[in-house]
């Protein structure tokens, strides 16, 4: 379990809020501009978004274009210390691949990204504040993209009626909304 402060936590909501606010608009511009992470980088993330969200029946994070919103957030949202941080946290992971396998994590197959991931996600998520948070930012840049709200998640833009208890199947899907404070999805 991660122990967040208060301060991180309005760190975090207050970056939503901004993500939120941001017309659908300004995000298909800011994607539509020349990328500013160099082509490694773009490679590490697009490999690091694939493989903790890959196209399965429903699309993936590559397929939604995580990569292209996470460069036109570093380019036109991250101050430097924000950046850097993301960078760091992307060097860090790319470092533990290439000790691992001799390779850049971008140049290694699915299952072996998941091979290096799953352990060091099992180390850092409580302990690197720099690479929870790069993880909140991808899986959050999939949900708040449409196929990863509607298509991946039940929507329902008004459910009606409250259930008290659902029946969860292998076809129930989760419901599209705010997750609880200090809840992050781990690799399974």
């Amino acid at each position: 379990m991660i122990e967040l402060d208060r301060r991180q936590m309005l760190e975090g909501i207050g970056a939503l809020i901004g993500l939120a606010a941001l017309p659908a608009e300004a995000l298909a511009a800011a994607v539509g501009k020349a990328p500013s992470l160099d082509k490694p980088t773009t490679a590490l993330v697009t490999a690091f978004a694939d493989t903790l969200i890959p196209l399965t029946d429903t699309p993936g994070a590559v397929q939604v274009g995580v990569p292209a919103q996470f460069d036109a957030l570093m380019h036109d949202w991250a101050g430097p210390a924000r950046r850097t941080a993301y960078l760091e946290a992307l060097g860090a992971i790319d470092d533990e691949a290439k000790a691992q396998t001799g390779k850049p994590l971008a140049l290694l197959t699915p299952a072996q990204r998941k091979a290096v991931l799953v352990p060091y996600d099992a180390r850092n998520l409580a302990s690197d504040m720099r690479y929870a948070s790069l993880k909140d930012l991808i899986i959050n840049l999939y949900y708040l993209s449409e196929p990863g709200s509607t298509v991946e998640l039940r929507y329902e833009h008004n459910p009606g009626v409250w259930e008290a208890s659902t029946p969860m199947t292998a076809q129930t899907r989760a419901w599209a909304g705010a997750m609880p404070a200090g809840k992050l999805l781990v690799i399974a």
